[in-house]
């Protein structure tokens, strides 16, 4: 029987214009990123020409030549731009960029407020001018600066301070282990790419209020709010979460409670989002509806509603999946108040197209990928879900609403999430269910707490959110320690995200257009991906590997065989921060974490030790070495020992790989340096280095 034509969706170019120029400008972005187009000088006079050849195009868009030339001059435009855009952010291509100049010290503007983490307070900054041989040079460029919490406590900086600083500038570096957090890419993607680390002594405050006035006083307003909350929330954990959900503010959350959320599937609750800025619309559309009676009320009801939402994306930081809301929300109110039929798609890619052209970048946060897709499927599965089946009754639709809503929103995110984190929450559905009536209303008393001038009031909105706050994450704790509450170690790569959005994208388009083609296409991408995985699954369950971690002075030296996991390390446990962050992330994707065993290895006395690794072994060497080294095959060098290398050859045996970490000087670096050509090739300087990994097949 064949299949019968449909389109559920209503989906063609006609109805989404702006999905044209957004696809011919994220190519543009890309190569401007990942290419040295930033190293051409010609990008500024090439987009002149392709505007000029637009204008030609459109003029004789009647002619045969005019046809051919507008469409494809437009698709051209739209790519170079978004090359032009990308590369203009980039260091190279700016002859005024602060990093160009060798400059005594730098005039910096505090971009957004300090944030304390680890110990450390730490703010972006714009630099304005180079102070190079007593002369101020007009510079451009973003920094990241780090100060030590007891000198902030000195220097209490806020947002929009003017500061002289100390050029202590340096190359943010990339991760130092695999899988580890990638600090560098991050920084990146919103157009930072040097650091310092500054002290007291090496900052002068200069002046204040010179950032952003709106921005400022919505921050003055955020500092009020945290304030009020810590008065009327006893509890200081709840009042954190409070801030988090509310305002965005999730600097202060322990470690722990955010681990809830994430391994439950339910942390976008604590970072704001599209549902947030929709809650606040929601609200204020209802509470100023008696507008609408009054003469123009209708127009002037939707300025208001506007300049809120707005005031509410800045109060809560302007992130990627903030600003994608206030957007959508304004094309919606502009669009209804010109009684034009909105789009939600259209909406959608004009919203991305928008952030884009002034934050080329933004494209390569995970923040705004995550955001994006998320609210791609609600847009296209949702409608699909409810044509399959939806129930009458309005509560039981509600309830089928949100769980097709939280399906659809996880099915466009696995690919990324498995990509970037490696792990998936399993129990998803019952947690998302769980939280939305909470999270609701913790929005709606948090609200009414900021902005209540009884006090009474606040005592009791307070008292409500502490326990709707110790209920909400009870509840997703007892969810988390379910069985398998967290799958672990489930790390695509490229191919296997690429196939399986071929394989989600043959199936709608399958299902929307009943085209037996796209089901083909679908279940040929589908064995692809499972041959691929399985391939992949295979290979990495049947080798043996080594790994000595860069984790500075300490020691952790991972052997995986089979699937078998032994940790050896200087650290406590397991749990310990840096193994977290730095250690865990790629054992992960070899064994689950309880499956891994840990070894406490000594960190106080120096002795020197021999670690048997299959058949392998590793001399720990931390006191000086008085005899040749014999049946060992890597050296780790530390503490400065004052061994010599020509005790690590033995002609009779290959010489060993020496292997020197972070415990030891630099004068010891450049002593050992000096001595290479002893061990030649068998030298690895660990510190300041990637970790060492060495794969058995």
């Amino acid at each position: 029987m064949a299949m019968v034509k449909q389109n559920i969706l209503a989906l063609h170019f006609g109805k989404t214009p702006m999905a044209k120029p957004l696809l011919a400008f994220l190519p543009g972005i890309c190569v401007g990123y990942y290419t040295t187009a930033s190293q051409y000088s010609f990008w500024d006079e090439l987009l002149l020409i392709l505007t000029v050849l637009q204008l030609v195009g459109f003029v004789n868009r009647k002619k045969f030549w005019g046809r051919l030339l507008f469409p494809l001059n437009f698709y051209l435009l739209w790519t170079v731009l978004g090359i032009w855009t990308t590369v203009h952010t980039m260091p190279s291509y700016q002859a005024t960029h602060f990093s160009t100049f060798e400059s005594e010290s730098l005039f910096i503007v505090v971009k957004d407020e300090p944030h304390l983490k680890g110990g450390y307070i730490r703010f972006p900054a714009d630099v304005k001018a180079a102070v190079q041989k007593g002369k101020l040079h007009r510079s451009t460029g973003k920094l990241m600066v780090t100060l030590q919490l007891d000198t902030a406590k000195r220097k209490k900086l806020r947002y929009g301070d003017l500061l002289q600083i100390e050029n202590l500038i340096q190359t943010i570096k990339p991760p130092a282990n695999p899988k580890e957090f990638d600090y560098k890419t991050h920084l990146r993607s919103k157009d930072i790419q040097q650091q310092c680390f500054l002290s007291a002594d090496q900052i002068v405050k200069v002046d204040s209020q010179q950032g952003n006035p709106i921005v400022e006083r919505a921050l003055l307003f955020r500092e009020q709010m945290l304030h009020k909350f810590a008065t009327n929330i006893k509890d200081s954990n709840s009042m954190q979460l409070a801030m988090a959900l509310i305002f965005g503010y999730r600097s202060q959350i322990d470690i722990d409670t955010i681990n809830v959320f994430r391994n439950t599937g339910t942390v976008h609750i604590l970072s704001v989002s599209g549902l947030h800025v929709g809650l606040v619309f929601a609200l204020l559309t209802l509470l100023l509806k008696w507008m609408n009676r009054l003469f123009w009320g209708r127009y002037l009801r939707s300025i208001v509603v506007l300049t809120a939402v707005w005031f509410y994306v800045i109060l809560t930081g302007m992130s990627p999946p903030i600003l994608r809301a206030g957007i959508m929300i304004t094309f919606f109110i502009v669009s209804t108040g010109v009684n034009r039929i909105q789009v939600p798609l259209n909406t959608l890619f004009a919203s991305a197209l928008f952030i884009l052209i002034f934050s080329p970048k933004s494209l390569f946060d995970v923040g705004f990928q995550l955001s994006y897709f998320a609210v791609l499927g609600i847009l296209i599965l949702y409608p699909l879900f409810k044509s399959f089946y939806h129930p009458k009754r309005r509560v039981v639709a509600g309830i089928v609403d949100y769980l097709y809503i939280s399906v659809a929103a996880q099915l466009f995110t696995l690919p990324l999430i498995l990509y970037y984190f490696g792990q998936f929450p399993t129990y998803f559905i019952p947690a998302n269910l769980f939280i939305a009536i909470p999270s609701t209303a913790i929005m709606y008393l948090g609200i009414l707490l900021a902005l209540s001038p009884f006090s009474i009031v606040s005592d009791y909105a307070g008292q409500a959110l502490d326990g709707l706050l110790y209920v909400a994450v009870e509840g997703l704790g007892y969810i988390e320690r379910l069985p398998g509450a967290v799958l672990q170690g489930i790390i695509w790569n490229e191919i296997q995200v690429v196939l399986f959005f071929f394989v989600l994208f043959a199936t709608l388009w399958a299902w929307n257009f009943r085209e037996k083609k796209a089901v083909f296409f679908s279940l040929y991408c589908l064995v692809s991906f499972f041959v691929y995985t399985n391939v992949l699954y295979v290979k990495r369950r049947s080798f043996s590997s080594y790994r000595v971690y860069n984790v500075r002075s300490e020691v952790a030296i991972a052997y995986i065989e089979k699937g078998k996991v032994v940790l050896y390390s200087t650290f406590d446990s397991l749990r310990h921060k840096s193994n977290v962050y730095s250690v865990l992330p790629d054992l992960k994707q070899f064994a689950d974490e309880h499956a891994i065993t840990f070894v406490k290895l000594p960190e106080a006395d120096r002795a020197n030790y021999t670690l048997s690794l299959g058949k392998r072994k590793i001399l720990v060497l931390e006191r000086e070495l008085r005899d040749t080294v014999v049946d060992v095959d890597i050296v780790l060098w530390r503490k400065n020992n004052r061994s010599t290398l020509e005790y690590m050859i033995n002609r009779n045996i290959q010489t060993p790989m020496i292997l020197v970490d972070g415990s030891n000087s630099d004068k010891t670096l450049a002593t050992i340096q000096l001595r290479n050509d002893i061990v030649r090739e068998q030298l690895y300087i660990l510190k300041n280095n990637f970790a060492y990994v060495w794969d058995e097949e």
